[in-house]
This record gives structure tokens, sequence and C-alpha cells, in this order.
């Protein structure tokens, strides 16, 4: 069948379109994940706006403790309290904490970690001379884990944020099919006490 010459123009044209938008396609179009499909969505909030901190961030597995911390493992006489932060990040109403005394650990449930989800914030109360270190680990397909250290906290005497913590662990995500299983511990150094509240994670999105 021939085309008039007119009708050839407009199709020639319409697959050089197509052409150049598969050329220039982005990730996706090459069968890559774009990002952000990993893990399924869930509530974000922006619990750290007080200290001009805007990201959106989701909360860790009870990481507000007003579910007693029965879903945390908990070591060394590490246990929910009453009185929570004094900032009032959460809900209204909350009044639980988690206190860690020296030679504890406190590790939350499992959570899904993608590229994305790229830091994670806490509130803590720790002695000026304490530290508080805090680790990500997360179960590769063959069950073994690996564990990056986030980074110490060191404490002020009185509940503050505490720094922004790169979660490390994210990086691994695309090498294990997109997302990860990842637990965040918390462990006091030396002699100190703490109490933690607020263990939140932002997943990183272009506003």
């Amino acid at each position: 069948m021939h085309l008039p010459a007119r009708s050839r123009t407009v199709l020639s044209t319409a697959i050089a379109a197509i052409a150049t938008a598969t050329l220039f396609a982005g990730p996706a179009a090459a069968g890559e994940k774009p990002p952000g499909v990993g893990c399924p969505d869930v509530p974000l909030v922006q619990p750290f706006a007080p200290w001009q901190d805007h990201a959106d961030y989701m909360l860790a597995p009870d990481g507000d403790i007003e579910a007693g911390a029965g879903s945390w493992a908990l070591t060394g006489g590490a246990a929910a309290v009453e009185g929570s932060e004094p900032f009032a990040i959460g809900a209204a109403g909350d009044h639980l904490s988690l206190a860690l005394p020296a030679g504890s650990t406190a590790t939350t449930a499992p959570m899904c970690i993608a590229e994305e989800h790229g830091t994670m914030r806490f509130l803590a109360s720790g002695p000026a001379s304490g530290t508080l270190v805090v680790y990500a680990t997360f179960t590769k397909p063959d069950g073994s884990e690996k564990t990056f250290r986030l980074g110490d906290v060191q404490g002020s005497g009185t509940w503050a944020a505490s720094d922004v913590l790169q979660m490390r662990v994210n990086e691994k995500a695309d090498k294990f099919g997109g997302s990860l299983s990842v637990t965040l511990r918390f462990a006091p150094r030396g002699d100190a006490a703490w109490q933690i509240d607020g263990v939140y994670v932002d997943p990183y999105r272009s506003k």
C-alpha cells in the first residue's frame, strides 16, 4: 500500500519523535526502578520544624514509645517509662519515653528502607559527658546481617534533638532488590544513662 506524501511525512515525524523520546528517557525507561517504589507509602510529618528542619519524616516502628516499646528488643534494663520528651512533637497526650541505663541497648523492630531513606533523627536526653551510639543493621537475603555505625550523639544535660544522622544502609538497597529490612539500635557508652523518644527516618523526596 502506498501512502500519500503528506501521510508519509506525518508518519516519519511521529516515528522520529518516539525515537527521540526513547533516547532521552530517564532511567525508569530503561527498566530501572524509579525512586520510592521499594517501600510502601507511610504517613509523613515534620516533627523537627521547631529546629528549622522542615523535612518530611516517617515514624520508626513505635518510635514514639507510646505502644510501650513492646516491639523493641531491649537489653540491660532498657524500658519504657513515664514522661515523654517536652517538645510534644508527636501526638497530644504522648506520655512515654525509652530509658537506657548504662550498659543497655534498644533496637527497633525492622522497617522497610529504600535508597531514598537517607537520614534519621530523634530526641534524646543524656548527661553532658555522655555519648549515645546509633547503629543500623540490615538483613541480607541469605540471613546474614550487616551493621553500620550511624554516629555518636553527645549529651547536653537535657532533652534535645539529635543531629541529622546519615542512614548509610540505604545505599545498599538497590543491590538487594530496591529495599532492605533495617533495625536501628541505640547504645549508651560508658556509665551514662539516657532517655530517647521520637525516632524518625527521612524518606527524602523532591518537593
